[in-house]
């Protein structure tokens, strides 16, 4: 198996392709009619709810989980992970990933710009899969020399794997009123370069 190249910012997840469709309109009927648990991220303003937790509570992993809770990393179902989300879920779950604190996402402000942050000091990855977005909606890293890498992630039933130990933000600069909904999730197992498909984009060395 090739091994996880740190070389690498982000990717689209190798043959796995889901019902952009029937997703959105599981989060429009589903998930979106269940009360929200608000998040401030880094200066950024999202709302959310939890597909997998550590008690099957739809609260309980929107928030940071302390990495120091025994570990527990938030792999129980909650009631909206059915239908289309669950379907999505067990797909992911039959990849080498194990997807966990599995949750949906929704940055509230438009014209957003999230603070540079990192998640991480060592190699670590997020899946995003978008299920509402928009063109002004972007994913950006910031790289040593200072170069910003800005990428759209769009929502055609795709999930992108990221990189969040580089320093990154999210940004929606829409002016009108818009969207961005993601679902997102950690990973347990670092990617491999085999599962990283294209577009891919590399973390070039000055």
């Amino acid at each position: 198996m090739v091994t996880v190249s740190r070389d690498v910012l982000y990717g689209r997840l190798k043959e796995f392709q889901i019902d952009a469709d029937r997703l959105r309109e599981h989060y429009e009927t589903v998930v979106a009619g269940q009360p929200a648990t608000p998040y401030k991220d880094n200066e950024a303003n999202y709302v959310g709810w939890a597909v997998t937790s550590r008690y099957g509570s739809l609260t309980d992993g929107v928030q940071r989980i302390d990495p120091k809770s025994g570990g527990i990393r938030g792999r129980k179902p909650t009631e909206i992970c059915s239908g289309a989300l669950q379907e999505t879920m067990q797909r992911l779950e039959a990849r080498p990933l194990k997807p966990y604190r599995v949750r949906v996402m929704k940055l509230v402000n438009d014209g957003a710009v999230m603070g540079w942050h990192t998640d991480s000091d060592k190699e670590t990855w997020r899946l995003h899969i978008p299920i509402i977005t928009n063109p002004s909606a972007f994913f950006e890293w910031k790289l040593a020399d200072g170069r910003i890498e800005s990428v759209h992630l769009p929502a055609d039933g795709s999930a992108w794997l990221v990189r969040v130990d580089v320093t990154h933000r999210a940004v929606n600069r829409s002016t009108e009123p818009s969207e961005r909904v993601h679902l997102l999730m950690g990973l347990a197992e670092l990617p491999t370069l085999e599962q990283i498909g294209e577009p891919l984009m590399e973390l070039r060395h000055s």
